[in-house]
């Protein structure tokens, strides 16, 4: 496994958790993902998310930092975070002290010298395209904070992948590395859900693998090339849901190293878990597993699990 900033030493933690298995030592949690909030300021056509009322305190989140923070990055997602008024105040008073990263639609500028990663979407460079996806009419603010903000932390930008917007990816990735020269990578996720206004047919699929795929390696920087083709790698990543049969095969050795935490405080253990409505212990699979997970995941449990005494 190739250690990758993006990817938060999976190898590391993969010889970590081998050790403290064979050893009957219990393993450190090295990832904590903090849905801080529901509430979101964009209302994106493509969204599965339910937006709802529910925020965490700050009493909750300095609870939760002070238990795992000196130990375990600290992911904050949402919703979106940058809604939660005393947030930003608290990364900048506090991020010289844990390693925190942000999930952000960057409309508001972020504390981004106070976070050690930034993930921020955008998902078209077509400014009236992405200002009527949105519902928000701020294109060129977000491509500026972007910018800022690249300059200062390890910024990647998330790009979700629709039939309506994939074949414009290679002109969006030569306006990305035009407009956004410090960006460490672009990563490409895939649509989910059932509007058929975004889901891929098949014919788009095989458009994608025939055309658009060959142009995004020709164009795009090393760390983005390597999460493309571990993330998109075959036609069933894109067109059926039931991806990786082999993570009904034993536990989810990962997810005993990391937690999730909810707006109200609560703990599970997969954040992909957590946004298809699934809160799970430490180790434990579903159903859902099948779908949610990436080759990178998978890989490390496959690792892990042959590895072991």
């Amino acid at each position: 496994m190739r250690h990758s900033k993006y990817w938060d030493d999976f190898e590391k933690r993969a010889q970590e958790t081998i050790a403290c298995i064979n050893s009957g030592i219990t393993i450190p949690v090295r990832r904590v993902a903090v849905f801080i909030t529901e509430k979101c300021n964009m209302s994106c056509a493509y969204c599965n998310h339910d937006k709802g009322k529910r925020e965490m305190s700050e009493e909750c989140f300095d609870s939760v930092v002070n238990k795992y923070g000196k130990d375990a990055i600290i992911h904050i997602t949402g919703g979106e975070p940058s809604l939660v008024k005393w947030l930003y105040p608290y990364l900048i008073e506090h991020g010289n002290e844990y390693r925190f990263h942000l999930n952000t639609n960057a409309l508001l500028l972020p504390p981004s010298s106070s976070v050690k990663r930034l993930k921020v979407s955008l998902d078209s460079h077509i400014s009236t395209y992405w200002n009527r996806l949105t519902g928000i009419n701020a294109f060129d603010t977000v491509v500026n904070n972007i910018k800022k903000c690249s300059k200062e932390t390890v910024l990647t930008i998330t790009f979700t992948m629709t039939k309506e917007n994939y074949l414009t990816i290679p002109d969006f990735i030569e306006f990305s590395n035009r407009e956004f020269k410090d960006v460490y990578a672009i990563f490409f996720s895939v649509y989910k859900g059932n509007n058929p206004r975004f889901i891929f047919s098949e014919e788009d699929v095989d458009s994608f693998f025939e055309t658009i795929k060959p142009a995004m390696n020709a164009t795009l920087n090393e760390e983005s090339k390597n999460l493309l083709n571990e993330t998109i790698q075959e036609k069933f990543r894109i067109i059926e849901g039931k991806r990786f049969p082999e993570n009904q095969s034993g536990l989810c050795y990962l997810s005993l190293s990391e937690r999730v935490i909810s707006p109200d405080g609560t703990e599970s253990a997969c954040s992909h878990l957590y946004r298809d409505g699934v809160k799970n212990k430490p180790g434990e699979i579903c159903e859902k597993c099948l779908y949610g997970c990436n080759r990178r995941l998978v890989d490390f449990n496959e690792y892990v699990k042959r590895e072991l005494i």
